[in-house]
């Protein structure tokens, strides 16, 4: 789905700033505000942004919201496993 809007700025609103930087401005904001309130997912997010999940993180980071992870328990039984698996053996 595309979204499109129209937004009536006034010139000196643009301060030096192309039209571009602007759209990419309100664009990330959007896809920001969609995050936060987990309406999308961090690959949907990415694509949106066009960046990769790395540089998603990274952006994340830098606008304060960080990246969010949804673990179930499943995913919390394969992490302690995996753990168990790999952690040093103690000398007896």
């Amino acid at each position: 789905m595309k979204l499109a809007f129209e937004l009536d700025v006034p010139d000196s609103t643009l301060n030096g700033e192309s039209q571009a930087e602007l759209f990419n401005s309100v664009k990330q904001q959007a896809v920001l505000n969609l995050y936060g309130e987990q309406r999308t997912t961090s690959g949907e997010a990415a694509r949106m942004l066009e960046l990769t999940l790395i540089q998603l993180m990274d952006f994340l980071t830098l606008s304060g919201i960080g990246f969010q992870v949804d673990l179930d328990e499943d995913d919390f039984q394969m992490l302690r496993q995996w753990r168990t698996e790999r952690q040093p053996k103690r000398p007896e």
